[in-house]
């Protein structure tokens, strides 16, 4: 039966799926960083998120990196036992819990920032710096486009 490209998919040459490969293959190289420290994707991403947005809560954690709420629950969780995070009742709204890095939290984001730091300049360094800065304005112009959706 002849087929045609139409009704092809050729997923060496279909952007969704390299990018989705692209950002496994990503996430795998900088996890060797924060699984030296016992962290796991999503505790990562967490710490990561509340140490660059400080005062957050869970729900906007969810918001900010659209990851699903039972993730994000179950990471806080981890961190809230590893004693890396610090919870506050907000004094705005008092069903809303407020979470920042402990002292200790504070202290392991500041000694793997620098290693992934390293890291990312680690895959970056076959691109020149105008490739660097295409690859992340492109990155963000898809990213917003796919936020604004298609009209």
């Amino acid at each position: 039966m002849p087929t045609d490209s139409a009704t092809q998919l050729d997923l060496k040459l279909f952007f969704p799926y390299q990018f989705s490969i692209l950002a496994q293959q990503m996430s795998e190289f900088i996890a060797q960083i924060y699984q030296r420290y016992g962290l796991s994707k999503m505790e990562w991403r967490v710490l990561a998120t509340i140490g660059q947005q400080g005062d957050i809560s869970a729900r906007e954690i969810c918001q900010f990196t659209r990851f699903d709420k039972m993730q994000v629950s179950r990471a806080i969780a981890k961190l809230m036992t590893s004693q890396v995070l610090s919870q506050q009742t907000s004094e705005v709204d008092r069903r809303t819990i407020r979470l920042t890095l402990s002292d200790k939290g504070q202290q392991l984001y500041q000694e793997i920032i620098p290693l992934v730091h390293s890291q990312e300049k680690r895959l970056l360094q076959g691109l020149t710096d105008a490739e660097r800065d295409q690859l992340r304005s492109l990155t963000l112009k898809l990213s917003n486009q796919l936020e604004i959706g298609f009209k």
